[in-house]
């Protein structure tokens, strides 16, 4: 890589994350998976001390559709998983957050860009279900009912060191599962296969990796 490219890289997302990405990037040429996207600090603001009860509360992070359709032509598949135990508590019903995610749907789809899925944990933390991230289920069931994906080569996105740990815990049963880490909410000994400050930042990664490799 020139020095000049680094300079540029490390201006906007940190030049050190480069061949991370590109091992991500050379790794799938030519083969299915699916990206797996958390959803609250990842795609859309966080409600602090609350959540996302109707679309009205929905604001997309900066670019991030732009990013979703950057990573939808890398991607295979993309899928959101979410933890929403504010149904749990009666906050809003899960009717409430499919019709978020189907104005979410609506809204990216004017613009040609595809989520396959919305899983979603609609339960209480304290009832230690099996599909509250850590856990894996979201991810596994899901890869179950796709057989001609490779689940070795998931990727998981998110914001907290639960979606780095969900990454694990997928990896433990199916061979593999890469993380990346969007901001800097985690604990330092959680460690990611790359970091970003946002979704923006690691889909321009994936693009330069691409375009290098003519993926």
């Amino acid at each position: 890589m020139s020095s000049t490219h680094s300079s540029r890289l490390s201006n906007s997302w940190g030049a050190t994350h480069y061949p991370a990405v590109r091992k991500l990037v050379v790794e799938r040429v030519g083969r299915e998976w699916c990206l797996f996207l958390d959803r609250d600090g990842v795609m859309n603001r966080q409600v602090v001390g609350d959540y996302v009860r109707t679309w009205r509360d929905f604001e997309w992070l900066p670019r991030v559709p732009l990013a979703l359709k950057m990573l939808r032509e890398w991607a295979p598949r993309v899928v959101v998983v979410t933890n929403q135990q504010g149904i749990g508590k009666g906050l809003m019903s899960a009717g409430d957050v499919e019709a978020i995610h189907r104005s979410l749907r609506a809204e990216l789809a004017a613009d040609n860009v595809l989520i396959d899925e919305f899983q979603v944990c609609p339960h209480l933390e304290a009832l230690g279900c099996a599909c509250r991230k850590p856990k894996p289920a979201l991810v596994l069931d899901w890869l179950k009912q796709h057989s001609d994906l490779e689940p070795s080569l998931s990727i998981m996105v998110g914001d907290s060191e639960c979606d780095l740990e969900l990454a694990n815990n997928v990896a433990a049963v199916s061979g593999g599962c890469s993380s990346v880490q969007i901001g800097r909410g985690t604990d330092q000994d959680a460690v990611a296969d790359a970091s970003f400050d946002t979704l923006w930042d690691f889909a321009v990664a994936v693009k330069q990796a691409r375009k290098e490799e003519g993926a």
